[in-house]
């Protein structure tokens, strides 16, 4: 559900985030929910910043049980190195938040109540999102590692595997809970509900970053109809990694592949490289890839 905007930013609430505003003001705890809105809001707005300076679009957030999504209409997986700056953001921010807090205690008066729920309410969101699993900010940091190895599609199954095991057992820990009569029950069982969920869609997903990427690159083509094209050669041995860093957009890119004695032995298109990337990995060297040969 829309709420609005934010800086710009389509602004969405999933309906379960909506109950956990409603149960808490049934319990008395409104302030401390909207509280939590507010600590979601600022983390959420590290990653937009962090993006902004990448020069990666965000299309909307979305508000969950568990904390916040932003939606970038980027390929992280190809930049490795981009994609856990940004994860790494949001954490940095709740952490930078505490230590301002603290700094700040000396010099204001506040009661103790809000300090101590201002402070475990930091931590925990950014000790929990540093899990490293899929959705958690910590998955896409495992991911960003494991994609230089075993490409994007592996590496996203992986860290969304563990995503949906640590929610089973965050909801394990909500039933025992419930048993135990503690009223957190409510709050750990949903955020494993949800986590579980985003966890599948990341998985189920993967599949289908690839072709929406080859989809707004063959519009781009249609779009403008004419690219120039940038070549690069490079030699068999060269890994999919060393191509890429040397990939300068908006060009178009081919990929020539030499020998030690400078002999063309075959090329590759720009799609063909990241293909291969989504598939091996940055570390896949080019002799392993069929290339189309010069007749």
């Amino acid at each position: 559900m829309r709420l609005g905007s934010y800086f710009g930013i389509p602004l969405k609430v999933n309906p379960f985030f909506i109950l956990l505003l409603a149960l808490a003001f049934a319990w008395g705890r409104l302030g401390e929910a909207l509280l939590l809105f507010a600590l979601v809001l600022w983390h959420e707005s590290f990653h937009i910043l962090m993006a902004a300076l990448y020069k990666l679009p965000v299309t909307d957030i979305e508000l969950l049980p568990f904390g916040g999504v932003a939606r970038m209409e980027a390929f992280l997986q190809l930049n490795p190195q981009v994609e856990w700056v940004v994860a790494c953001a949001g954490p940095a921010s709740n952490l930078f938040l505490v230590g301002l807090a603290y700094g700040l205690l000396p010099y204001v008066a506040v009661d103790p109540y809000w300090f101590g729920f201002f402070v475990r309410s930091n931590l925990g969101m950014s000790l929990f999102n540093l899990v490293p699993v899929l959705p958690l900010d910590g998955g896409r940091v495992l991911r960003s590692l494991l994609v230089r190895r075993w490409g994007f599609a592996q590496a996203t199954r992986l860290a969304a595997r563990l995503g949906q095991g640590f929610s089973v057992l965050l909801a394990a820990w909500g039933v025992y809970n419930l048993f135990a009569k503690r009223y957190n029950f409510i709050l750990v069982l949903l955020t494993g509900v949800m986590l579980f969920a985003a966890a599948r869609s990341e998985q189920h997903n993967a599949s289908f970053v690839f072709m929406r990427y080859l989809t707004s690159r063959k519009q781009q083509l249609r779009l403008q109809g004419v690219l120039a094209v940038k070549h690069i050669a490079a030699t068999s041995e060269s890994s999919l990694g060393d191509v890429l860093r040397s990939f300068q957009p908006p060009y178009y890119h081919l990929v020539w592949i030499v020998d030690l004695e400078g002999g063309v032995a075959g090329f590759l298109g720009e799609l063909e490289v990241i293909g291969a990337l989504f598939e091996h990995g940055l570390s896949c060297k080019l002799s392993a890839l069929p290339v189309q040969r010069v007749s």
